[in-house]
């Protein structure tokens, strides 16, 4: 009786209903969108740095992150790798082996940070994705993979052979001739600018270091499970490696994240008080206006306890529908631009690019922000239900139906 009731009671005023439907339904659009707008933009964030570029967790010889130099690289142990392979989290692990050297064509040289693959597996597709011209090097071939703005620094295409020049392992010179396979763009315009690829084998060969590693590169499943991957992993490998996650490797990516996620709460606060004053307004005149319906109501004999359950009720259908409207509005404008993501241009593009990052604003499509916000809203509404519950305690039925 009582959701029934309720139910009728909704749509009797339609102009009242529509109106705090309307209320909540742009509470949860608007903070939906504002937290896909940042959440986009943080996965986008990681994406570029992390999972294209440094792994979520990486396993050095002790001592390595201080002083990177290949003195301080190991020869793995299959065994280890095999058994941290078998901790459900993790997705992948990359061996890898980078180093600085200096690459020349013509009359134009410059610093270059060379990165290998381990051939003998799959090559990541964080790699393959990004190719934008020629294909991926060949092992024994001399071949690299090499980023767009380096390659146009320089003044090299696909096919043409430049020289590299550095030292190698343990103090020995490394010098060889390379031609370029291919072009990548990693979408960061900063890596683009230094970045090149090469066979595991051959850049091991280049620097005179069979077999060597600097690292370990771990890609995760769940990322939100980050430390307790780490403390599993560092019971693998002992105290002779160092494990690290992205955060210590990157600590200001990470307040960079916290600093925008702390502005984001505050907008959303300043939002969600906004919104609750609206809907405190809409309940507050509503109630006001239904002072004789529910005096009547009590007068012939029903109890004010199934008054205020009938109220809480109405109040719980109404939340709902406004949050299904608000994430039925949200969602596919969310969904166009994850896929389309916004691009940024003059000066703001400028400013991204300097700080490594690709100038575009997707949207993230994670169903939990919906769901957050649709909480917080709902919550929002049974606060407020607390107005018309207490003036059901307090109404007497002869005053409130007084006309």
């Amino acid at each position: 009786m009582i959701l029934r009731l309720a139910r009728k009671n909704i749509w009797r005023n339609r102009r009242r209903t529509t109106i705090t439907i309307m209320a909540i339904g742009f509470a949860v659009m608007s903070a939906v969108m504002m937290r896909s707008v940042n959440a986009g933009m943080e996965e986008k964030m990681l994406e570029s740095i992390v999972k294209n570029n440094m792994g979520y967790i990486q396993i050095h010889l002790n001592g390595f992150w201080d002083e990177q130099t290949l003195d301080n690289g190991f020869y793995t142990d299959n065994e280890m790798i095999s058994e941290i392979e078998e901790i459900p989290n993790i997705l992948s692990i990359d061996k890898k082996l980078e180093a600085g050297t200096l690459s020349s064509f013509g009359n134009f040289t410059r610093g270059t940070f060379i990165m290998s693959y381990d051939q003998t597996k799959e090559i990541p597709k964080k790699i393959t994705n990004n190719i934008i011209e020629g294909s991926f090097p060949e092992s024994g071939n001399s071949e690299i993979l090499m980023g767009n703005e380096l390659a146009d620094y320089l003044g090299v295409n696909v096919g043409d052979t430049l020289v590299f020049f550095g030292q190698g392992y343990q103090g020995a010179t490394a010098a060889g001739l390379y031609s370029v396979s291919g072009l990548i763009d990693m979408h960061m315009p900063e890596l683009n600018r230094v970045i090149a690829y090469m066979c595991m084998e051959d850049l091991q060969y280049y620097l005179s270091a069979p077999d060597l590693v600097t690292a370990l590169v771990i890609d995760l499943k769940d990322p939100e499970i980050l430390e307790e991957t780490k403390n599993e992993i560092s019971q693998i490998v002992g105290e002779e490696y160092e494990v690290m996650t992205w955060k210590q490797m990157s600590p200001e990516l990470e307040q960079l994240m916290l600093t925008s996620q702390s502005k984001n709460w505050i907008m959303h606060f300043i939002l969600y008080m906004v919104i609750t004053f609206v809907m405190f307004g809409t309940i507050l005149m509503a109630t006001q206006e239904r002072r004789y319906e529910l005096g009547v109501l009590l007068a012939i004999g029903m109890k004010k306890w199934k008054t205020m359950l009938m109220i809480v009720t109405e109040t719980i259908i109404i939340s709902l529908i406004g949050v299904l409207v608000g994430i039925g509005l949200a969602a596919p404008v969310a969904y166009y631009f994850h896929y389309n993501p916004i691009v940024l241009k003059g000066e703001q593009a400028d400013m991204m690019s300097d700080m490594g990052f690709e100038p575009v604003i997707p949207f993230s499509i994670d169903p939990g922000i919906a769901l957050d916000h649709a909480m917080i809203v709902l919550v929002i509404s049974l606060v407020l239900v607390i107005y018309p519950i207490m003036i059901v305690k307090k109404l007497k039925p002869v005053e409130a139906m007084k006309l």
